[in-house]
Order: C-alpha cells, then structure tokens, then sequence
C-alpha cells in the first residue's frame, strides 16, 4: 500500500502488488488527485521487498489482479497529457545537462550503427561473410556489461561528469582507429572498446540528462532521451549516403572518422560545466553520512572494508531481492531483442534481398526511425495516464499489427508505411521501460538491482544479429539457374523473430506488477539531502560545518578516552 510523500495521513492508497485489498474508495481518489497535481512522488508503505510466502491462495489472487490492476486513470491524469506545462519549468540549465546528456547517447548509437550501414563494405574489405561482421556488433554488446560494471560503479560513487568524458574519448578513438583496421581481428579489438564504452556511457548520459528535472516532466523527458539510439541509427544513414562518392571505394571510411567530432566537442562541453545539482548534493549528504558514522564509531577513523567484505555485501543484497533481480533480467531480455532484431540488419535487408537504392534506403531508415522517435516521446508521456504496465501492453499489441505489412509485404511504400509504426511501437516499449524498471528496482540496491539487469537483458540479446543471418541461411529468396542461393529471406527472419519477441514481452509484463510514481530516493539518503538543503538555505558551507562537528566531537573523545568502560566500548560496537 502507498501514501503521499511527506504525510502524517493514515489513509493509505491500494496498492496493486498486494492483492488482498483491491477496493479503492473516494478519499483514496481524492487522495491520489493530490499526487498527481502535484510534483510529488509516492512512497509505497507496507510493501516487502523480499520474497512473499508462496501459497496456492496468493498465486491465485496474484493472477486475478494481473486484470484488476493494469489501470485506474484518474481526472487529474487527462491534464498531464499535454507536457508543454511541465516542459516550461525547465530552467536553462535544466535544458543544458538534458542535451548533453541526450547527445552521448546519440554518439553511443551512431558508434554502433556505423558498422550496421557498412556491413557490405566491410564484409569485402577482410573477406568476410555478412554473419562475420555481425559478429562485430554482437561483440560491443557482449562486453557492454563490463562498461556497465566499470563506468556504473565510478558514476555512483564518484562523479557523474569524468566517467562521462571518459567514455566519449574512447568513442572517439575507436571511431578513428576502426578504418586503419587491415585485418579482421584488429576491427574486432577497436569494436571491442566501443561496446566498453557504451555499456559505460548509459548510466551516466541518462543521469546528467534527467536526475535533475522536475519531478512530471521526467517521464516525458525519458522518452525522448531514449530516442537518442532511433536518432543515432538517423545519423549513421544520412552521412553514410553523404559520403557515398567520396574517397572511392573507401567511402565508408569517412563516416567514422567525421564521426569522431561529435564526441570530442561533447566531452569539451561538459568539460566547462560543474556536476549536476542533484549529485552535487549527494556528495554533500555522504559527508554528512560519514560524520554520523564515525560519531556511531566512538570519533575513531572507520576501518577500512575489504573487497571480500564488499563482495559479501553484493552477494547478500543478490540474495534478498532475487525475486526483483531475475523478473528484471527476464523483463529486459525481451525489449533488448526488439532493438536489435528490428534495426540491426535493416539496412543489409534493404540492399541486399530487396536491392534497393541508397536514396531509397536512406529514406526508409530515416522515416522508420522517426517513428521510433515519435514513440518514445508519446508513450512517454502517456504513461502517465494509463500507468507503466498498460502502456506496454498497448504498444506490444500495436507493435504485432504491423510486423507483417513491414517486413512480408516486401514493398517501399509497406515498409514506409507500416515500418514507420512498428518502429514506432518499439521505441514506446523503450519510452517506458527506465522509469518502470526504475519504479520496480529496490530502494537500497537501486543502482546494482535495475541496472545489472539491463546490462544482462542486453547479454542476452547480443547475438539477435548473427542468429538472424544464420537462420536467413535456412530462407533462400532468390536462387541462380544452377539451384545456388543468390538472397537470403531476412525479412521473413526478422519479422519472425521480432514478433516472438513482442509476444513476450507482452507476457512478461501482464504477469509482472508495477509501482507508479513511486518515490525513488534512498530513505537514508533522502534524510541526508533535506539536512543538507536545510544548511545550504541557512548559508552554511557543508565541509566547514562536519569539520567543526568533528573537531568538537574529537575534543569530547579525548576528555572522556581515560573513562570509557569495555560496557561502552561494547555499545559503540552494536552501533
């Protein structure tokens, strides 16, 4: 069950994930008009985190309400549909880190498509058949997970602004040093550093582009951050045909090395720019938090912990919210296929089986991904209306209608068409998706939780390209007079593929649970941040204060050393 943040009420709201109480009266609606009037979040009360006792009568009840609880909209929640309102308390600043923010993403997605686009000519240039440089793109996103490990951890702990320039400045030297590539297994060792860097650089784009807006335009905000990626695959096209008739042969050299400018201006922009506001404070509110525990410590130094310390820390939280952890891992297989199943070989298909132009191809790509564009801003924002499981649901049924006229119909103006709303369709699941996977995640194990399983779901996905043209193989569309295979069926293989993919999605979601508009702060840390507005608005500079309060507290220790009794010592160790 869920309260407003901040209430001494103890009207509590019904809460879906329970389904021993499904009524919802009058005050509780008023109640929730509240919330979403207001730039609130709600914190969910009486809500274990941990693993529920299983028992024939809580299955049941569960399955009953996977219907009951898919949607209660709400007057207040047909004026949040429009985000104008929202978008204009947006400060300059606000605006500034969403940008950058949105723009590493895109130099994420245009790192990776640059291959996608230049599969043709990279397959001549080493020898190489199409399913070998698809194995390139499998690869960034095999080793995506160690970026996510590596630049997650450093973005938590330390800094949001130099694992951001970080990753930038590998994107740029991988996109520079992959043309001087003479051999296969030097372009798979350059690939190999941009799926480092773009495991990495998720985490930390996502927070400098929305960790600091208001609290109702995030969901609008998170759309269209997302569709960086559709943006990014736009780019790769565009340029990829601009350069065309440059350089002869090599034409597809220039895109990656023109590629580079973007990421190195990135990284000199964020250069001039502080941390953000949000993060800025959390550093503040761990000093404060080490000061309460070296106070609880006696005023002696903390002892320093051990990785094996560390590890069991991990291993424990694993064990209590595996519940949470699997169903996520599950969850985000099924979107990470859509992605890739859906686009990675689109441009290959377009050439290759239907043999297509380069302006046609370049039209198709570029209309399709504005679709996706447009999907991610919408659902977005209409989310907020229908709640996170129903609008997934929405857009995986909708996404099934169009499978078939986008991929079997085998036409320009089908896949114009109907491309345009498939691709639409994708990107609404991925509008969603970080908020509800957020909302889902444990307050405590936010960070490992939600974003260890992105990084897995994503593992899982990383073939979606070489099984694709393994199982074209078996699809011959074309064949020569002596009976030899002259094209391969890759749009029945992705429309196969991409439709399994978007049935269970659909499933994993009905049967999951959601947790709207959930507060998503630390109860601890959130304690933590109020102290540290409270000194800030008093004009108090957070480091001279601890300072002074441990220099008080250390005159005290050395006062009361002589007197202190094992009775004590033994209480400052339970504290």
């Amino acid at each position: 069950m869920f309260a407003t943040a901040d209430t001494n009420k103890d009207r509590l709201f019904h809460n879906p994930s329970l389904p021993e109480e499904t009524a919802r009266d009058a005050l509780d609606d008023a109640e929730l008009e509240q919330v979403f009037s207001e730039d609130r979040e709600v914190e969910y009360r009486e809500d274990s985190e941990e693993m529920p006792p299983i028992t024939w009568y809580s299955i049941r009840r569960y399955a009953v309400t996977r219907f009951t609880s898919l949607a209660h909209v709400h007057s207040v929640s047909w004026h949040n549909l429009n985000p104008i309102p929202e978008l204009r308390k947006m400060s300059l600043q606000n605006w500034n880190y969403f940008f950058m923010g949105y723009l590493a993403w895109l130099c994420a997605a245009w790192a990776f498509f640059c291959v996608s686009v230049s599969a043709g000519s990279l397959s001549q240039l080493y020898g190489k058949s199409t399913h070998d440089i698809t194995w390139g793109l499998s690869l960034v996103l095999f080793v995506r997970s160690a970026g996510a490990v590596i630049f997650g951890f450093w973005t938590d702990r330390y800094s949001r602004k130099w694992p951001f320039i970080a990753c930038l400045l590998i994107f740029a030297v991988a996109q520079l040093c992959t043309p001087f590539c003479d051999t296969y297994n030097k372009f798979l060792g350059v690939r190999w550093l941009t799926g480092i860097s773009m495991g990495g650089i998720y985490a930390c784009a996502s927070a400098t582009a929305i960790e600091d807006a208001p609290v109702k335009a995030r969901s609008f905000l998170s759309g269209l951050f997302f569709s960086a990626y559709a943006m990014g695959f736009i780019f790769a096209i565009i340029f990829n045909r601009a350069f065309i008739h440059v350089n002869g042969a090599d034409s597809w050299k220039i895109q990656f090395w023109f590629s580079t400018f973007l990421p190195v201006l990135l990284s000199a922009w964020r250069l001039l720019w502080p941390e953000t506001r949000y993060f800025s404070k959390v550093l503040k509110a761990r000093t404060l938090m080490q000061r309460d525990a070296i106070e609880a410590n006696g005023g002696r130094p903390l002892p320093k912990i051990s990785a094996g310390e560390r590890f069991q820390k991990v291993k424990a939280t694993v064990r209590k919210y595996w519940i949470h952890f699997v169903y996520l891992v599950i969850l985000l297989v099924g979107p990470n296929y859509l992605t890739h199943s859906s686009q990675d070989l689109l441009p290959t298909m377009l050439r290759s089986q239907l043999g297509l132009s380069e302006d046609a191809v370049t039209v198709i790509v570029v209309v399709t991904n504005i679709g996706a564009i447009c999907g991610g801003m919408i659902f977005g924002q209409l989310m907020e209306i229908t709640g996170r499981r129903l609008s997934l649901l929405i857009a995986c049924t909708m996404g099934g209608c169009f499978i078939y006229p986008a991929f079997m119909l085998r036409t320009k103006e089908a896949i114009l068409g109907a491309g345009f709303m498939a691709y639409f369709c994708v990107f609404a699941v991925w509008g969603v998706l970080p908020i509800h996977m957020a909302e889902l995640a444990p307050a405590d194990a936010r960070a490992l939780v939600s974003g260890l399983a992105y990084q897995l779901g994503n593992l899982a996905s990383a073939a979606s390209a070489t099984i694709e043209t393994q199982l074209a193989d078996r699809f011959p569309y074309e064949k020569n007079a002596q009976g030899e295979t002259t094209k391969h069926d890759y749009a029945k293989v992705m429309a196969i593929l991409t439709g399994a993919v978007f049935i269970f999605t659909f499933v994993c979601v009905f049967v999951g649970h959601e947790k709207f508009h959930r507060d998503l702060s630390s109860p601890v840390m959130k304690k933590y941040i109020s102290e540290v507005e409270t000194l800030e608005a008093d004009g108090v500079s957070i480091n001279e204060y601890v300072d002074k309060e441990m220099k008080l507290e250390s005159t005290a220790m050395n006062l009361c050393d002589s007197s202190v009794s094992k009775t004590s010592e033994e209480q400052i160790e339970r504290v």
